[in-house]
């Protein structure tokens, strides 16, 4: 295997560990007196604006427990940068998890 299908190998197990974290724990995200599930990297995209600078690095511990360590780390390094460093991620992994998604789904 050429390093180039290494790479893409790792990235879509990546991917599907972040978008369809089979067998992991939620983050749940509080605010008063309710409770939001954030399953998957896709979830936490779309409610960015629902985190304080507080939590992101509870978040960034949550990604590490997802499968990616880049990631968590770079929200560390960086946490001025959070939202930037989740759409760069979401957009470079959805690719791989759409395309392996459509070959392996058996859901449907």
């Amino acid at each position: 295997m050429g390093l180039y299908n290494k790479k893409k190998t790792e990235l879509f197990r990546l991917a599907i560990s972040l978008f369809d974290p089979a067998g992991k724990n939620p983050h749940y995200q509080n605010r008063g007196s309710s409770s939001i599930a954030i399953k998957n990297m896709a979830e936490l995209r779309d409610n960015l604006d629902m985190f304080t600078k507080d939590e992101f690095i509870w978040l960034a511990s949550w990604i590490e427990y997802l499968g990616d360590k880049e990631t968590a780390a770079r929200i560390r390094e960086t946490p001025d940068k959070f939202a930037e460093v989740i759409v760069e991620r979401h957009e470079e992994l959805q690719e791989f998890f759409n395309t392996g998604n459509r070959a392996t789904d058996r859901r449907k």
